[in-house]
């Protein structure tokens, strides 16, 4: 073989392994998704109101998209850091993520936000939502809302109040109760929601502001006593249970709602074909057993844009609230 020749059969090779990579490369975009199981992060232990819807969806939508969803909890620091590990994860679909509305309140509280809710991650779909539950334990002597806000009253700081941490919903509550009623309290942050009702029972504080899908069981079960509900209308659930509004005019409303996101950059295809899968999800009714077991209620999304917008609107909103009852942030 002369020079030109064996330049133009090196040629034709190199050409021949470009357009294989080129194949390659497009026969693996082609791939249909999911192709392997995909990591579910709840930034929250294990009991708590994302926790169990993130396992309820993973359960059911498992089948749907042909590979398993993996629930992994990665708690801490209010669910920063679980929120982190999904910002961090490449953003091809097989790391998800369960993140409740703890996640707008988060940025509000830091000098140097971790994160910001709507341009570090992908909103899909709205998931579920409901109040959180002014409560006692059942050997309290304080049986209305209003009994409880008169002893905050005439002894100023002397009642502790649990939260799920610092930020957490549970904690914005309470602080937005004693700011509108000019009333103070002992905080005492907890590491998860579940810890709010434990404290209570076991008598190392006097009340509390849980999500009411988390305290329903103890509700239900009589340890712990339902003052009132931060709903516009009261629970399904619990329709004996007055609202914030009726025990304490005006009152104020929080729902503490839980969504499904992806990291930054997930291509538009991949986002449309979970928002499906969930919409049909919560189309079936396969969801509603869960909700009613768990005293919570479905929360769903035109599109995965409008969800977007809802989670822009709500970190405006928390902003605003967090502000204005002057909830310390942190140094970080």
């Amino acid at each position: 073989m002369n020079r030109r020749q064996w330049l133009a059969s090196a040629g034709a090779a190199a050409g021949a392994a470009a357009l294989g990579g080129t194949f390659g490369r497009v026969a693996l975009a082609a791939a249909p998704y999911p192709g392997r199981p995909i990591r579910l992060v709840v930034p929250f232990v294990a009991g708590t109101a994302p926790d169990a819807i993130a396992r309820t969806i993973s359960a059911e939508l498992g089948p749907v998209l042909g590979q398993p969803l993996v629930v992994e909890n990665v708690g801490g620091a209010g669910g920063i850091i679980g929120a982190r590990a999904l910002k961090r994860a490449a953003p091809d679909g097989y790391t998800l993520g369960v993140l409740a509305n703890q996640h707008v309140i988060n940025v509000h509280l830091y000098r140097e936000p971790p994160f910001d809710p709507s341009r570090d991650f992908t909103a899909i779909s709205a998931l579920s939502g409901g109040p959180v539950v002014l409560a006692v334990p059942a050997s309290s002597p304080y049986k209305t809302a209003r009994e409880l806000l008169d002893a905050l009253r005439k002894r100023p700081g002397a009642l502790n109040y649990g939260s799920g941490g610092k930020g957490s919903v549970s904690h914005l509550a309470v602080e937005t109760l004693l700011h509108n009623t000019h009333t103070e309290a002992v905080h005492i942050p907890y590491k998860g929601a579940n810890e709010i009702l434990t404290a209570m029972i076991s008598g190392q504080t006097q009340f509390g502001m849980p999500v009411l899908s988390t305290a329903a069981p103890m509700i239900r079960q009589g340890q712990v006593r339902a003052l009132a509900v931060s709903a516009a209308a009261r629970s399904t659930h619990f329709p004996e249970v007055p609202t914030l509004a009726e025990s304490l005019p005006p009152g104020f409303v929080l729902d503490n709602w839980s969504g499904l996101f992806a990291p930054a950059g997930l291509p538009a295809p991949i986002a449309r074909r979970l928002f499906e899968a969930v919409a049909a999800l919560q189309a079936s009714g396969k969801l509603d057993a869960t909700m009613k077991a768990n005293a919570g209620e479905l929360r769903k999304s035109a599109s995965p844009a409008q969800f977007a917008e809802m989670v822009a609107a709500e970190t405006t909103r928390y902003g605003a609230l967090v502000a204005k009852i002057g909830m310390k942030g942190e140094a970080g």
